[in-house]
């Protein structure tokens, strides 16, 4: 099995663990992932930007166990001095390399013309805006428009991503996943062109709002075409899923029938109503000028009088009504 290969199988086997529940047993596979993915043979920086491996075990840094934390900075210390040799590499090539004179062919391609082969190298080398309109040809100016926003807002999570991937491959994917996820919104919407725009605006809201969506949907772990078909809690940001979580909460607890005995406590403390004042009563007891009181009410008149009450005083014992 090419080294490609065994690194993506190995990907899908550690995003399967840490989506699963935790466990002793759980900890030792993700630790046995990552030890196999630091024996994987030819590891380069072709396969590191194919597979992204590298965001998904820089998330294990911070691993509550231990053993695995420190796997993971390895394994991502080794990677970056890969990607970095890679780079110098190219950087010492392309000096060394004399450069080259476009000639004018008899098809009339003009000085300033570029070949499709020419635009991917642009793309690689993070020139988007040339390498977006040659992805994007041929496409009905609305769309070229929507590629571009989603492309603009892509771009918002470069800087983060770079810190652990290389920076022109992040460039790249968020080229390629803007066109992909309108592409995907196109499908959706069946051709349908308010659909196409509503979900458009739902979209770009918050995928600008929401970095973490984001950020999955560059790296894969959310496929362009799940994208739209995610519903609007989903695509909340996590502060935001809190707050409504919170509010359905309390929404439901106003519908209780018991709420007021169920919050008894807490409507105390909020009134300050502690201590003796717990056991306090309405009445005072004229004798020992006590509040620690109980009362009964007894229809000891006509039915159109008011009830009587029975006081007595917990503390002396004193008896009295009203």
């Amino acid at each position: 099995m090419s080294s490609i290969k065994t690194v993506r199988l190995l990907k899908e086997d550690l995003l399967k663990e840490l989506a699963s529940p935790g466990g002793d047993g759980r900890t030792e596979k993700i630790l046995d992932i990552v030890q196999r993915l630091d024996r994987v043979d030819n590891m380069d920086l072709a396969i590191l930007s194919d597979t992204l491996i590298g965001a998904s075990v820089s998330k294990l840094k911070n691993h509550e166990d231990g053993d695995v934390a420190s796997a993971a900075k390895k394994l991502v210390k080794k990677w970056k001095s890969i990607a970095k040799q890679a780079q110098g590499n190219d950087v010492s090539a392309a000096t060394a390399a004399p450069a080259a004179k476009p000639a004018a062919s008899a098809g009339g391609l003009g000085h300033g013309a570029s070949t499709p082969g020419q635009l991917k190298r642009m793309a690689s080398a993070g020139s988007s805006d040339l390498s977006g309109d040659a992805e994007w040809q041929g496409l009905p100016q609305l769309r070229i428009n929507i590629c571009k926003k989603l492309h603009t807002i892509f771009l918002l999570s470069r800087d983060d991503l770079s810190k652990e991937l290389n920076g022109s491959a992040v460039e790249q994917l968020c080229l390629a996943r803007a066109g992909e996820v309108e592409a995907a919104i196109d499908v959706w919407s069946r051709g349908v062109k308010q659909s196409y725009t509503d979900k458009v605006r739902d979209l770009v809201f918050n995928l600008k709002k929401n970095g973490a969506i984001r950020d999955q949907v560059i790296l894969g772990e959310i496929s362009p075409e799940q994208l739209p078909r995610m519903s609007a809690g989903e695509l909340q940001t996590e502060e935001k899923a809190k707050e409504r979580d919170e509010t359905l909460r309390k929404l439901q607890d106003s519908r209780r029938l018991d709420w007021e005995r169920a919050n008894e406590k807490k409507i105390n403390d909020m009134c300050g109503i502690k201590g003796d004042l717990l056991k306090a009563s309405l009445f005072t007891c004229g004798r020992c000028k006590s509040i620690k009181t109980t009362s009964t009410q007894k229809q000891t008149r006509s039915a159109d009088e008011p009830m009587t009450v029975f006081v007595l005083c917990m503390n002396c014992g004193n008896r009295w009504k009203c």
